[in-house]
């Protein structure tokens, strides 16, 4: 969970693939476009305030600096790229002030451009995990059919340059108001310690929050606590006191009320329920909060898709 500021790195390409297994993904920023799609399962995302439910075959869309969350019941198949808008920005230098108005793309929104979206998607997700020669080249030319497509059908708009400058430097911000909670979350932590962290009054962090994540700042401490007792309770053996401690929280009965009010039950009730569920064992991996998959297994995924599920 550190750092949930997603500082993306590339290796070869410039742009980021990959394939995930998703149960639960805490609020975060990071500086990129991210097109995501549900190849299985079912996801919702959380984003300026609203909940948007995802089946398979959708595809979510987020700009660079827009905070989202992502939650499911179960964990579901999701495919992503990720990639900066310097991508474009050479040959094309409005992409740095665009912005995408709406956060989902479904079939029943326009058929035609759907199925060539989700072509093209799937071939360029099967060129950049087969690393086949010239594959950077064949992605590129691909990646830049996708934006065309999502230029060409999605609603959008072109922000002013202080509006860039300031979403880059809120996000900024928030970057490092993140990464303190993350450090300390096992802690007594209140929002005047990060108030004074980073020399701002209580009143304008709290709205800064609140403003980037449509959440309160006790919200979100309390969904990083429960996130990683959640992981404790299910990855070891760990007394409910214990995890309790490890977990920041204050006492039993707050971390009972807290959970429950996430995960809908008791922590003991869910690690109970956990444990009677088949091929448990297996099961531990993914139902962390998320399992990306290396690149040969993503390929094997590929390979079973039913295509007529997303068409």
């Amino acid at each position: 969970m550190a750092h949930e500021f997603e500082i993306v790195s590339y290796g070869e390409t410039n742009f980021k693939i990959f394939m995930v297994n998703m149960l639960y993904r805490t609020p975060h920023i990071h500086k990129d476009f991210e097109l995501g799609l549900v190849l299985n399962g079912a996801i919702n995302l959380i984003t300026q305030g609203q909940v948007i439910p995802l089946r398979q075959g959708d595809f979510l869309f987020m700009n660079p600096f827009q905070s989202h969350e992502l939650k499911a019941d179960h964990p579901a198949l999701v495919l992503t790229v990720q990639v900066p808008s310097a991508f474009f920005s050479s040959y094309y230098k409005p992409i740095e002030s665009l912005e995408f108005i709406t956060s989902r793309f479904q079939k029943s929104e326009n058929t035609p451009a759907y199925e060539s979206l989700i072509t093209m998607f799937l071939n360029l997700a099967h060129e950049y995990f087969s690393r086949s020669q010239f594959f950077e080249i064949k992605c590129a030319s691909m990646l830049n059919q996708c934006f065309l497509t999502l230029l060409q059908v999605m609603e959008h708009r072109f922000i002013s340059e202080k509006e860039r400058v300031a979403s880059k430097a809120k996000a900024t911000r928030m970057r490092s108001i993140l990464r303190y909670i993350d450090d300390h979350y096992s802690e007594k932590l209140l929002l005047s310690d990060v108030a004074r962290q980073e020399q701002l009054s209580l009143y304008y962090l709290s709205h800064l929050f609140k403003d980037a994540f449509g959440i309160s700042f006790q919200d979100y401490l309390l969904r990083i606590r429960c996130e990683k007792a959640r992981q404790l309770l299910l990855l070891t053996n760990q007394s409910l006191i214990d995890v309790c401690i490890a977990c920041g929280f204050s006492d039993p009965k707050y971390f009972n009320h807290g959970f429950k009010k996430q995960y809908y039950c008791t922590p003991k009730e869910y690690r109970k329920q956990f444990y009677h569920e088949e091929s448990a064992t297996q099961q531990k991996s993914v139902l962390t909060t998320q399992k990306f998959l290396p690149f040969d297994t993503s390929l094997e995924m590929l390979s079973t898709i039913n295509m007529d599920k997303l068409y």
